[in-house]
């Protein structure tokens, strides 16, 4: 078993792929992209879960995400904090992860993944929306 870290790693792949794949639909992308990554039986199906589960509810995860910005808009954000952003909100509002687990988790993407000084960015953001996420 490779565990939730590596599976949130996966999803995390699949999502920042999949931004630059529209042209195909999720399904089509899945398919295609899912060949290059190394899960077992059941963390495939968590990784399929929590991809189909982001994509089917971006508008939602966005709007929420977008609420916490301040002055920024989420479409100037770099495509890897955008996706560290909408992994951490799904896990939350929809998988009912702690919080305090999926920004940990999230923070840990950003100082992988992303540039400096987002993983600040991202905490913050987080923070700010796991109050009303979480309180619902």
């Amino acid at each position: 078993m490779l565990g939730k870290r590596k599976v949130r790693k996966n999803v995390f792949e699949l999502v920042f792929g999949y931004e630059f794949n529209k042209e195909e639909s999720a399904d089509e992308y899945y398919l295609r992209a899912y060949d290059n990554f190394i899960c077992q039986d059941d963390e495939e199906q968590t990784v399929k879960n929590e991809f189909f589960g982001i994509c089917d509810n971006i508008s939602d995860i966005d709007s929420i995400i977008s609420e916490y910005l301040n002055s920024w808009k989420l479409s100037r954000l770099s495509k890897v904090t955008a996706t560290i952003l909408r992994i951490s909100v799904y896990e939350m509002k929809y998988l009912n992860l702690p919080a305090a687990i999926s920004i940990n988790e999230a923070v840990e993407l950003a100082k992988e993944y992303a540039e400096d000084g987002a993983a600040s960015f991202i905490n913050g953001v987080l923070n700010n929306a796991a109050k009303n996420i979480c309180k619902k």
